[in-house]
């Protein structure tokens, strides 16, 4: 999909995935991360896999940055649960310059519990 085809109100395809040792360790070596003693998944973690899926199927503007983020983090994951990442603009702003465009999303673990959920900006130029 173009970015210029997203509108208010898009919902993106479900993203599902399961989180397992090789994408935790690869977000954990990106963020320098210390060794947990646990076996629970970096809530970020959980984002920056369901937005790189996400975006896998969109193109964005050259030059897009993440330009904002919240969330709030239900329960903690364990490294193997499978997640369903849902998605949908909630706004789409193009001024003479500038482009946004935020995004809420939620993702529910295997039992359809929600995990965490959340809102991203992303901006480009025009």
């Amino acid at each position: 999909m173009d970015y210029e085809e997203l509108k208010s109100g898009y919902k993106f395809p479900t993203v599902s995935y399961s989180l397992i040792p090789s994408i935790v360790s690869k977000y954990k070596e990106a963020v320098e991360a210390q060794p947990a003693e646990n076996n629970f998944v970096p809530p970020l973690a959980i984002i920056s896999h369901a937005f790189k899926s996400m975006f896998e199927s969109t193109s964005l503007p050259p030059g897009s940055i993440h330009a904002a983020q919240e969330a709030e983090f239900l329960k903690p994951v364990t490294i193997g649960s499978r997640i369903d990442c849902q998605a949908q603009v909630i706004q789409k702003v193009s001024r003479t310059k500038l482009n946004m465009l935020v995004i809420e999303f939620n993702a529910f673990d295997s039992d359809k519990q929600l995990v965490l959920s959340g809102k991203m900006t992303l901006a480009s130029q025009v």
